[in-house]
């Protein structure tokens, strides 16, 4: 909505109320994603603050947990900490507190739309289950195959929704000569003329480029920007030509020796989904893999979703290794959603993803406003209320910004957890078919029991794992340059 405000000055400009528009030019600030995505980081963690204390007397009036925690139960844990009688389903004031913040800060499209509807959706799933688990007061809630078929569903609409929607991704990368499967080239000048000069000029009169000819090759040439500033040069057929549009944004790069094109490289668009990047690679490792890039769109919704959900069993550490990926994903997208930087650093580019910057800033703000009353000895839990849905959303952003496999990476405590129980659970069966019975790679799962059950304090454990969080963050942030 503050976006929206931005454009006034022009308005009023265009009906002729310049005075009013000189006034209120300091508007304009409005426009920009940084600072929208700063007073959305404040915003979200004042609505936390102010709210956090009436959200949970009011779950406290609801019903609250009087019964102890599976892992509690079933762990035979004594290290004298219990997790009776305080209020659950604190997710609500985390979603609510981003809905509001993205609702005012952010600039309202397609990618920012998704993901708000689909927290909601993970959210109320949550709500189902965890006021099932507070009706019955037991550790268990609504039927686990409920649950599945919710974010399998939700991740499978996802999936064939951005199959076809118009919103795609561009990557800055070297492509060879038009032929069957591979995309047009621009500036193909010795395969157009085979003698003289070719030339081409801005709308403002200056020049774009000039390229002279000689038996289909380039003999000299040079490019400039639209203020005339020099950007590439050919001599004697050798040197580089770099290309940039009115705006200023390069659009292509060509590299030439002894006359011959040896290196082109352009901007060229990708299915968000079909087209599979990985970390570290410059180019696509597959194109065209609409089966595979559904699944991985499935993996990344539903696995982060739940891998945040198990990572929920201490006081903080869910919330907190959230707010440290929503910060990765915050500089991820915001280089996503700016064409210069991402071509730059050479990684894909989808037009509208700046305002997904907002959206993590609002989780980033959200989160430690929640932290707030969360830290250890917690005074509300988010439940699986919260942890669906921010797991969910942080899956979704990795797809909508062509990074599902740096979400992996950044979330390096959520991995760890949800692999932890995966191997239990898998090793427990395969053990117990192979012997008749069941044993456990670790004392208890997700991993963070395991600690606990070798006598590390619950402060401990969040400390540490938020230690590893900051390093996987920061091995996430080197695949921008690593590539």
């Amino acid at each position: 909505m503050f976006y929206y405000l931005s454009q006034l000055p022009e308005w009023l400009a265009a009906q002729g109320h310049a005075a009013w528009a000189d006034w209120l030019s300091p508007l304009r600030v409005f426009q920009y994603i940084t600072f929208r995505g700063a007073g959305a980081a404040v915003t979200a963690l004042l609505v936390c603050w102010w709210l956090g204390p009436r959200v949970i007397r009011w779950l406290q009036s609801l019903v609250t947990q009087e019964y102890e925690d599976r892992a509690r139960a079933e762990g035979d844990m004594n290290d004298g900490v219990t997790k009776r009688g305080i209020p659950t389903m604190g997710g609500l004031l985390i979603v609510g507190a981003i809905d509001i913040t993205a609702l005012l800060w952010a600039q309202w499209n397609p990618l920012v739309t998704l993901t708000l509807l689909a927290m909601l959706v993970l959210c109320l799933l949550g709500f189902f289950d965890d006021y099932t688990k507070i009706a019955r007061q037991e550790a268990a809630g609504i039927a686990e195959k409920v649950k599945w078929v919710v974010q399998f569903s939700l991740a499978i609409f996802v999936g064939i929704y951005l199959l076809g929607l118009p919103a795609t991704s561009q990557s800055f990368r070297a492509c060879t000569h038009a032929g069957p499967g591979e995309v047009a080239m621009i500036f193909q000048f010795a395969k157009d003329r085979s003698d003289g000069r070719v030339a081409a000029d801005y709308k403002n009169g200056g020049k774009k480029y000039s390229v002279l000819l000689a038996n289909h090759r380039v003999v000299e040439g040079a490019t400039w920007r639209a203020d005339g500033t020099p950007t590439g040069k050919v001599e004697s057929g050798a040197g580089r030509l770099l290309f940039f549009t009115e705006a200023g944004l390069k659009e292509a790069e060509q590299v030439y020796r002894e006359g011959k094109l040896v290196s082109h490289q352009q901007w060229v668009k990708q299915n968000l989904v079909s087209t599979i990047m990985m970390p570290f690679i410059k180019n696509p490792v597959q194109t065209g893999a609409i089966i595979l890039g559904v699944l991985l769109v499935v993996a990344a919704i539903v696995g982060s979703s739940n891998a945040v959900n198990l990572t929920d069993g201490l006081d903080g550490l869910a919330i907190g290794s959230t707010v440290i990926v929503s910060i990765v994903f915050l500089i991820f997208t915001y280089i996503a959603g700016n064409k210069a930087i991402a071509g730059y650093l050479q990684v894909p580019y989808v037009a509208g993803a700046g305002e997904l910057a907002v959206v993590c800033a609002a989780m980033m703000g959200a989160g430690l406003g929640f932290l707030w009353f969360n830290c250890f000895p917690a005074r509300v839990f988010m439940g699986d209320t919260g942890s669906l849905a921010l797991g969910g959303s942080l899956g979704l952003i990795a797809i909508l910004i062509h990074q599902p496999f740096v979400l992996a990476i950044a979330g390096g405590v959520f991995v760890l957890e949800g692999g932890s129980s995966l191997l239990q659970r898998m090793w427990f069966k395969w053990t117990r078919l192979r012997t008749g019975e069941g044993k456990r790679l670790f004392l208890m799962a997700p991993l963070h029991h395991h600690f606990q059950k070798k006598g590390w304090h619950e402060n401990q454990i969040v400390v540490r794992f938020f230690i590893l969080g900051i390093l996987f963050a920061i091995l996430a942030l080197a695949t921008l340059k690593l590539r």
